[in-house]
């Protein structure tokens, strides 16, 4: 069970251990039966509150970085694009250009990995990726950088995997 399963099912489960909890307390909980039953009810609402706040938290959180990562994207997308289109050999500043991007994109996996970022956000960024690595010069510098294992595990793989 993950985190998400609970963001989405926290009130059936409340429901379902709460309710019993606060059902055992009343029917076995003899003379402590009363602050049981209420400490069930309180624990039951206690959970849910943290799931709320767990949940917004983390919805703040992504769309921090949903927004960092566009905002980051958007700086350089015109420069690769023009790269994309001309094909030709590329200068320093270009190859540094294009690591930079390699370099966001596995900062990206990092986040999808821990969770943070929904399959669906993923999937389209994928798409993007594996269209730049179909390309040269973005292959070319790729096949280079791939080497020093400087992207937190992100590989072609990875990106075809994300892409479906």
């Amino acid at each position: 069970m993950n985190r998400h399963f609970i963001f989405k099912n926290y009130w059936w489960i409340a429901l379902i251990v709460g309710g019993t909890l606060t059902v055992i307390a009343f029917f076995f909980g003899r003379e402590e039966s009363d602050g049981l039953v209420g400490a069930s009810i309180a624990g039951t609402l206690g959970f849910c509150y943290f799931v709320q706040q767990q949940k917004l938290a983390e919805t703040q959180l992504f769309h921090h970085l949903f927004t960092n990562f566009n905002q980051r994207y958007d700086k350089f997308n015109g420069q690769l694009a023009a790269m994309a289109q001309e094909g030709t050999e590329i200068t320093q500043e270009q190859r540094s250009l294009i690591v930079d991007y390699f370099n966001l994109c596995a900062e990206e996996y990092l986040f999808y990995q821990e969770g943070y970022i929904p399959r669906r956000v993923w999937r389209s960024w994928c798409r993007g990726m594996a269209w730049y690595l179909k390309r040269h010069p973005f292959k070319d510098v790729w096949n280079d950088e791939v080497k020093t294992d400087s992207f937190y595990g992100l590989t072609e793989q990875v990106i075809r995997d994300g892409a479906v």
